[in-house]
Formats: C-alpha cells, sequence, structure tokens
C-alpha cells in the first residue's frame, strides 16, 4: 500500500506540473498577441540537490518554479521567483530514512550579455528565502543565492532557458541545482 501512494504522488506531482505547462502554454498564445513592454515570465523544472555533509543527507527533491522579471535595459534584468516541491526524494541516515521537500522565494539582478544572434549568456545575483524541511528537522532562511545560465530565442517573444544556481550554504548544509525554464516576454 505504501508503495501505491508513493506512485499515485509522484503521478500527480507530473500532472502538476503538465498543467502548469499548459497554462503557461495558453498564456503564450496570448501574450504573443500584445507588445512587448519589458516585462517577461517563466516556469521551469528544478532538481534540487539537498546535501548536508554533516550527517551525510543526500537528497534531490523536484521543484516547480515560476519567475517574473523586467527587464531595465538590453544587459540588466531584475527578478522574482517562487520555487515549490512537486516530487520529494528520500535520503537514508543512520538507518532512518528522511523525505525532503523545499520551497523559496526571492529576488535577483541579471545582468546578461548576447553572445550569438538569440543567445545570451547571464548571471544571478540575488536574496533567497529558502525551507527545507525533512520528518527530523526545518531550515528557514535567507541567503544569497548566484548562479549562470543560457538563454535562446525560440521565436520573438518565447524563449527556453537553462541555469544552474547555488540557493544556500551554511553549517555543512547546501542546496544548488539546474533549472530548465521556457519563458515568454509581454
Amino acid at each position: 500500500m505504501p508503495h501505491l501512494l508513493e506512485r499515485l504522488k509522484m503521478k500527480n506531482s507530473k500532472y502538476a506540473l503538465i498543467a502548469l505547462l499548459a497554462a503557461l502554454s495558453a498564456g503564450l498564445a496570448s501574450a504573443q498577441s500584445m507588445s512587448n513592454q519589458g516585462y517577461y515570465g517563466e516556469v521551469g523544472y528544478l532538481a534540487l540537490n539537498l546535501k548536508n555533509d554533516n550527517n551525510g543527507f543526500d537528497a534531490t527533491p523536484k521543484l516547480a518554479r515560476v519567475t517574473f522579471g523586467k527587464e531595465i535595459d538590453k544587459n540588466l534584468a531584475v527578478e522574482g521567483s517562487y520555487a515549490f516541491t512537486v516530487s520529494k526524494d528520500s535520503s537514508v541516515v543512520g538507518g532512518t530514512n528522511y523525505t525532503a521537500k523545499a520551497t523559496a522565494f526571492g529576488v535577483s539582478l541579471k545582468p546578461k550579455i548576447e553572445i550569438t544572434k538569440d543567445v545570451e549568456a547571464f548571471a544571478r545575483i540575488g536574496a533567497t528565502h529558502s525551507k527545507y524541511e525533512d520528518e527530523a528537522s526545518s531550515v528557514s532562511k535567507t541567503k544569497l543565492a548566484y548562479g549562470i545560465g543560457m538563454q535562446a530565442q525560440f521565436t520573438k517573444d518565447v524563449y527556453g532557458q537553462v541555469d544552474y544556481m547555488n540557493y544556500y550554504k551554511q553549517d555543512g548544509l547546501s542546496a544548488k541545482g539546474f533549472t530548465v525554464s521556457v519563458g515568454t516576454r509581454f
């Protein structure tokens, strides 16, 4: 029975992510008809690696990350993002199985540069408030978050990107990971 419940939770997480991507796609169609005002929105899939060097805990919950931003100029944007767990992961520590999940929200600056036509390299630096939980503990702190990434235009208003971010590092606990996103300008 527990294995069946785990499979159902995993399926529901996948359906939630598919529904989120479908909603973004519907928004993309309507956003393309609007003139570009320098705003953009993204939805992404984040494989977050949570690691505690003090006790050997190592889990990779999957999160959905929603980002909204505003272009300040062609080389700088400001963003706000929110990430939430769509699929938990577990780690065995001292013979006990711990299930991990996370949520985070933050703001960041995004300096960027076009490296070829329709392809940009960027960095992110900002503050992120993160909450990491398992059955034994909970950590909730605001820390410096930073990372790098690449973005490619698919159409005039739709783009894709991949980034690697460090969200948290303190007292042997770290949270970092890759995100694959799709976004639109409006």
